[in-house]
């Protein structure tokens, strides 16, 4: 059937044209208009219930909110886990599903539950939905300065960094000028104007102010903006009105706290009275009273809501006389309650605001959307205040995508440059390099139909099949030049080309298609693993596939027009020939030369170039050589031979020395470690340390400045921007004891420090050293593993001098150091909950034994010996480690004087908590009113106890005497997972793969922890997600396995060529093994794959050298030459030794495609990397042995066959 397609296409080359056009006409729209992202989104699908309950202690929040949600969303159809977090006036419960659950249908199920649950929770309590966002969702921050600006340009200043000059809008500069100019609206290197010299100004806003932009103009501004589902504020002051009573007051007034309370909230509201109708018009009748209503000027409104809370009346006294709010209160302006924390490089605190993307957006596009609508926000901020960018995705996206890209780029150059030198032919090898550009735009197409983003995998499934794709039409080209070469005067061109492609398209058809099945264990690969990895099986396996295509179909046409010695005929003159090689070559690039295309702009001058090379590639003469005129065959033949002659001479020294070879790699394989998936190179680091749980908010900014201080100190950082405690976000459940800070490093790598390096040539004299020195420097650039952990350095004493990084230096007592980046800390915390690559969860049913286990775990792995080295930190968070005033009702005390429970906690609630009781309208702003008593009155135990309870007799009576009160440890933040208490340890690891450590750490704990029952160990983290995806793996490889066998057998027809092929597996894994270990990389998933694809190499190299054995066999049996063992040699002799260059020319641009991936280096290069290195390791070996004993194992088969 394959050769009757390629007759077909041969047959009708212009249809066959047409369609390809339109296929690479759709890869160039798909390439201007996929989505890209840097990573593929790692997160689970996840629904976040966030539940204020404000003033509550976690202990209650546990029980009468988080409890029954956590028990009510096990019921949710596909939810696997169910994580609970209760904290001071909050509650978080993550829900999170099992793979491939649509994220809307999971929140519709979600609310169905809600409406379940709703009647066993407070009624003050509203749960709320999170974001429809995932882990990845946090693309860009921002905070908000204050600094000097000029008076009379009060939206600052537009600058050419190149010509050193300012201008005051964009249009009064040059045009040419106009798209470098940065905006500046504040200055804090100067004291003057750099325009007009005025001097500077100072703004008088504080952070209670630049939270009221952040919330009321820039937040819902941008969540308009498409593809954004949330901003979030963090850091500053909510402006708040406070009532702070005096209850001696209220007490000789005979006020009741209560009534003050609604008195203020009755004084707040605005109705409407429906309509009346005067002198034949209509008017819509409104009561207007909200707090500061009678003023229109917003500047004027907080002192007027102010006046009016002021004249709110609470009665009369005997006299008649109005009690007035302020007889009995003093009025003020103070910030609410805070849980967050923003600072910004150590200079003090900010106010900030997180950009959530919506699920499923394009990450890219969101970001200059949101970068294109804050400019234009930013001339509405007060004069004073500018937006500096904390962090941008986008940076990570275009370095990860680039380092992808530039790779693709350099492998095809590399590829079409092998085949050009082993070939010797222009055209044909512009023939077999034309699937590569056409499979790589018609992959982008596909992906763009399926909503698959280009990000470092997807793209990276294109990258590593670049050498495979181009091998099927290297062997027809090749195979062509065979038969052009060997046809008689019978045989027409076009069918000499038609057999040839015939001949070779079935067998690499097959083997392409074995190449694609070999990936089916990759889909099957759930939770991270699969969410990672499943996009780079589908982009090869759709370029595996567009290859295969290509191969049987449009090049068996360009052959047909381009293989030849001349394409335009030999008859025209050459003023003929050179009229069009100069229409066709120059004409079309001087039209590109001119045309206004801005969006070519970048790429005109090569794409012209471009068009005159190739274009004068496919126009001029060029003869073609004969395989054995070809310089390149006769080297290769020449020092493949003796190696035949010797493997054919000692047939079974040679079996026995590969045997040898296999069963000395287990040496190698036992000292390769594990761990879950290589790191991805951010180019950016997330600092997380944990402090004691019950430290202040005062005390925790002190140390989030302190610490951001210290990392500015560095040369390497560019930016931070600390955060302490949570934004008001549902995807961010950290405590205020949690510090993130986000290290933005430099990009120009000339500012980072360097250390030297031992070279071979050290020893050497100066002048000797100048050219080595050039080519392998005696310095590097520091890694940022050396900028976080410190780097020795050698001294002339030989000793040598530790030079601190950031974990040295920012050592402070109660501070726990966690290292890692913002998108995986993100991924990880959202769908383990842990934020460190080890994590151990103990669960059971009591907090205080779960707080001295997981305690004791945490000193056990610090201390023994066993882990001792290798662990950076373990702590446990602590689970009581909170700070409580207990206050215990006594139900017989306020018996007596007819009071409840209720009528007490009200008491503590707003007069010494502090209540919310009403919010002001002002405008588009709302702000909140309080009420509670002055601090000094509740700053202490015995000052609590005077409190005072009003009673329906009107008298007032002290807590002290309702209630017992005491001052204990409990619960700063309550864990739960599917309803069970649980505690965690954070473990943070160097110098050690993931696997090996847990191992160890696992021996160790099962010897020295004895576990009480009801309670048990669960090992999270990367971890966990290794295991899942080793098990599932464990299951499917076979199933491809023998999906592979099948396939090989259709190709074959027989099992024992089944068998030879399949032989090549075993020694490809030699060169894998041992170049994984001479690399020093663990086993990753990322390294599996590529193990993986590379059985799917073998099958598709051992297809090729079998068929051209077999096809120089039947060729002798058709010409009567195989008669004995002799003749089967030299037949042997025939299909392995002349046929090398076709066999190299596959391997060769294979290996040559993926070397690029080997030493890419940026964001994304480390896992392209591993899955490069055993695919490289394993083809060299691999090939080797197909060279050296599948003519041996061949040779033996068909003497038996001889004999019979």
């Amino acid at each position: 059937m394959i050769a009757r397609l390629i007759r077909w296409c041969v047959n009708n080359r212009m249809m066959v044209v047409l369609l390809t056009g339109f296929a690479l006409l759709a890869g160039v729209w798909s390439m201007r208009h996929i989505t890209i992202d840097a990573i593929p989104d790692l997160s689970d699908v996840q629904v976040i219930i966030r539940t204020e309950y404000p003033g509550q202690a976690p202990r209650i929040v546990q029980d009468q909110v988080t409890y029954p949600l956590t028990t009510a969303m096990l019921a949710v159809p596909q939810a696997k886990v169910v994580r609970g977090y209760s904290m001071f006036g909050t509650s978080f419960v993550y829900i999170i599903f099992e793979d491939g659950t649509d994220l809307y249908w999971a929140r519709s199920r979600v609310l169905e539950q809600l409406n379940f649950v709703s009647n066993q929770l407070p009624n003050t309590v509203t749960p709320q939905l999170g974001p429809d966002a995932t882990a990845v969702g946090w693309i860009y921050q921002y905070t908000l300065h204050t600094g000097k600006y000029c008076k009379t340009h009060p939206n600052g200043l537009w600058h050419d960094s190149v010509s050193d000059t300012w201008h005051a809008k964009p249009k009064d500069a040059p045009a040419d000028v106009q798209n470098r100019l940065t905006h500046q609206r504040t200055f804090a290197d100067r004291d003057d104007c750099p325009l007009d010299h005025t001097k500077l100004v100072q703004p008088q806003i504080d952070l209670a102010q630049l939270r009221s932009l952040q919330d009321w103009y820039l937040r819902y501004e941008l969540t308009a903006v498409d593809g954004v589902s949330e901003v979030a504020p963090v850091g500053g002051f909510v402006k708040q009105y406070q009532v702070v009573v005096d209850p001696a007051k209220l007490l000789a007034m005979y006020i009741p706290l209560n009534k003050v309370k609604m008195a203020i909230r009755n004084a707040n509201l605005d109705v409407g009275g429906k309509l009346i109708e005067m002198s034949e018009t209509e008017y819509m009748v409104r009561g207007i009273g909200y707090l500061g209503s009678t003023t229109d000027s917003d500047t004027n409104r907080t002192a007027q809501v102010l006046a009016d809370l002021s004249q709110i009346a609470l009665g009369a006294n005997d006299a008649g006389k109005p009690i007035y709010l302020s007889d009995v209160a003093q009025l003020q302006i103070g910030p609410e309650i805070r849980r967050g924390i923003a600072e910004s490089n150590g200079e003090g605190e900010t106010v900030g605001g997180i950009v959530i993307m919506r699920y499923g957006e394009n990450a890219q596009k969101t970001i200059e959307r949101v970068k294109a609508k804050m400019q234009s926000l930013q001339a509405g901020l007060p004069a004073g205040v500018s937006v500096e960018v904390a962090y941008d995705r986008s940076d990570l996206i275009e370095r990860a995508v680039g380092t992808v890209y530039h790779t693709l780029l350099e492998e095809i150059m590399v590829v079409g440059l092998v085949i050009v030198l082993f070939l010797l032919h222009a055209r044909s090898a512009l023939v077999a390099a034309f699937v590569l550009p056409t499979g790589v735009l018609v992959t982008i197409a596909v992906m763009y139909l399926l909503d698959i983003n280009a990000n470092i995998m997807s793209l990276g499934g294109i990258a590593i099949s670049i050498g495979v794709m181009v091998d099927s039409s290297i062997v027809m080209v090749e195979n062509a030049h065979k038969h052009l070469e060997n046809r008689d005067k019978n045989t027409s061109r076009v069918e000499a080309i038609g057999d040839a492609a015939a001949e070779v398209g079935p067998t690499l058809f097959f083997s392409l298609l074995i190449i694609t099945v070999s990936f089916l264990p990759i889909f099957v690969l759930g939770e991270q693993s699969g969410r990672m990895f499943r996009p780079l099986a589908f982009t090869k396996t759709f370029a595996m596939t567009a290859a295969a295509i290509l191969a049987i179909t449009i090049i068996p046409v360009l052959m047909v027009y381009l293989i030849s010695d001349r394409v335009l005929p030999e008859s025209w003159s050459k003023a003929k020939r050179y009229s069009v090689y100069g229409l066709v070559m120059l004409i079309p690039a001087m039209v590109l030369a001119v045309m206004p295309l801005p969006t070519l702009a970048d790429y005109r001058v090569w794409l012209c170039v471009g068009w005159v090379v190739i274009s004068g590639l496919i126009l001029l003469p060029q003869k073609i050589h004969a395989e054995q005129s070809n310089p390149v065959s006769r080297i290769l033949q020449k020092a493949y031979e003796p190696f035949f002659i010797f493997s054919m001479q000692y047939r079974w020294l040679m079996l026995i020395g590969g045997a040898l070879v296999i069963g000395v790699t287990i040496y190698p394989f036992k000292q390769l470690g594990s761990e879950f998936m290589p790191p991805l190179e951010e180019g950016d680091l997330l600092y997380m340390p944990t402090t004691d749980p019950g430290i202040s908010m005062s005390k925790i900014r002190e140390l989030l400045q302190q610490t951001d201080k210290l990392i500015t100190q560095f040369p390497e950082v560019a930016n931070v921007f600390g955060k302490a405690g949570r934004a008001e976000t549902a995807t961010d459940p950290a405590p205020p004891s949690m510090l993130e800070t986000t290290i933005i490093l430099h990009r120009d790598k000339r500012k980072w420090r360097t250390r030297p390096v031992r070279r071979f040539y050290d020893s050497w004299p100066a002048f000797l050293a100048v050219i080595p020195q050039k080519i392998w420097p005696n310095t590097r650039y520091i890694t940022t593993d050396e900028l976080v952990y410190g780097y020795q350095l050698p001294t002339s004493s030989g000793e040598h001098l530790h030079v601190p990084g950031l974990n040295d230096v920012l050592q402070f007592p109660g501070l726990t150091n966690a290292w890692t980046m913002p998108i995986r800390t993100r991924i990880d915390m959202l769908s383990t909950g842990i934020k460190t690559p080890v994590g151990i969860k103990v669960m059971g049913p009591d907090l205080g034994k779960l707080a001295e286990l997981s305690e004791q775990i945490a000193t056990t792995i610090k201390t023994d010996p066993r882990t001792q080295a290798n662990t950076v930190s373990a702590f446990s968070e602590k689970s009581v480690g909170g700070n409580y005033f207990d206050i215990k009702i006594n139900r017989q005390h306020i018996a007596r004087y007819a009071l409840s429970i209720s009528d007490v906690q009200d008491v503590i609630m707003s007069a010494i908590g502090g209540m919310n009781i009403t919010w002001t309208v002002e405008g588009l702003e709302r702000y909140p009113v309080s009420l509670r008593y002055p601090s000094e009155l509740r700053d202490n135990v015995e000052k609590l106890k005077q409190t005072l309870v009003p009673t329906s007799s009107g008298t007032q009576v002290p807590l002290g005497q309702l209630a017992e009160i005491s001052i204990h440890k409990g619960p700063p933040m309550i864990k739960s997972e599917n309803a069970r208490l649980t505690a965690w340890v954070f473990v943070d690891i160097s110098g050690m793969d993931v696997g090996s450590y847990v191992t160890m750490a696992k021996d160790v704990i099962g010897q020295q922890i004895q576990l009480p029952e009801g309670y048990n160990i669960v090992w999270s983290g990367q971890y966990e997600y290794m295991q899942a995806a080793r098990q599932r793996l464990m299951m499917v490889i076979p199933v491809a396995g023998v999906l592979i066998l099948l396939l090989l057998y259709l190709a074959t027809k027989s099992w024992v060529k089944v068998c030879i092929v399949l032989l090549a597996i075993p020694f490809s894994l030699v060169g894998a093994v041992w170049l994984l270990w001479a690399l020093d990389y663990n086993l990753s998933i990322a390294v599996w794959v590529g193990v993986i694809a590379l059985a799917g190499l073998d099958a598709e190299t051992g297809l090729v050298m079998l068929l051209y054995l077999e096809n120089s066999f039947d060729r002798f049996k058709r010409e009567n030459r195989m008669n004995d063992r002799v003749d089967l040699w030299h037949a042997i002799h025939d299909g392995a030794v002349q046929r090398i260059r076709p066999k190299t020319m596959t391997v060769v641009t294979t290996f040559i495609g993926l070397l690029p991936l080997l030493w890419a280096s940026g964001a994304g290069a480390d896992t392209m990397r591993r899955l490069a290195a055993p695919m490289i390791g394993g083809l060299g070996t691999s090939f080797i042995m197909e060279l050296l004993l599948y003519p041996v194992i061949f040779y033996l088969l068909k003497c038996r066959q001889i004999k019979r």
